[in-house]
């Protein structure tokens, strides 16, 4: 069993910890469509049977991943991954808009709380685009060169012949260093997006970067100064 654990890939191990976390994350954010520590601040805040529904799928989406990592299916694996990561940017999404529609709402009290918010959305964002940079970029789940097939991504590496690099190929970690720094930059730095779905996801990262460490937690700050 454990022998057999140590044959899958680096990458795909640190991919379905990294979904683990997000979870974690998600979870932990005070307002969500799930339940949260925000509820007393928040008049009108109804919650039903979706939010349990909303956690229930997520729970089983993750339980999945592990269980295909475990039985080593990696095709399988791969469409799960695509699907959970799926289901957490819809909650990234949905988390950001929920907070800026009662932003103006908040009281200094709430407003610590979003701050926190501020950060774990901030937490997800990268670890979640990480993961799709991973997805969409050869040579992915099965670290095959995939020698045919074209890049997503003109990392450094790979623009250029580098004494001791010819044979270098991105892993999981890279794109982990992509997300952050297009997080932060709200552009590319070091690598740059080459395919027309590669541009789409950092503008999507870049705009909830924007909004979440610029929007939502310029405001609240504001808001908070404002109390003293």
């Amino acid at each position: 069993m454990i022998k057999s654990l140590r044959n899958r890939s680096f990458s795909t191990s640190m991919v379905v910890l990294v979904l683990l976390l997000i979870l974690l994350v998600q979870g932990s954010i005070s307002y969500s469509i799930s339940f949260g520590r925000l509820d007393s601040f928040i008049s009108g805040l109804n919650h039903s049977l979706a939010s349990t529904a909303w956690l229930a799928l997520r729970g089983i989406l993750i339980a999945s991943v592990v269980l295909l990592w475990i039985l080593n299916r990696k095709l399988a694996l791969f469409r799960a991954i695509i699907l959970s990561n799926g289901v957490f940017t819809v909650g990234l999404v949905l988390n950001m808009l929920g907070l800026l529609d009662v932003l103006s709402g908040f009281s200094p009290k709430a407003v610590r709380s979003l701050l926190v918010d501020v950060i774990l959305m901030a937490v997800s964002n990268i670890l979640i685009f990480s993961i799709w940079y991973w997805i969409i970029d050869p040579p992915g789940i099965g670290e095959d060169p995939r020698e045919q097939d074209p890049w997503d991504f003109l990392f450094p590496q790979r623009a250029s012949i580098i004494p001791h690099y010819e044979t270098w190929l991105p892993r999981y970690t890279d794109y982990l260093y992509l997300a952050f720094t297009t997080s932060f930059a709200f552009s590319p730095t070091d690598t740059m997006p080459l395919t027309r779905r590669a541009k789409l996801l950092m503008l999507l990262q870049s705009a909830i970067s924007i909004v979440t460490l610029t929007g939502i937690a310029g405001a609240a700050i504001n808001i908070l100064a404002g109390s003293g």
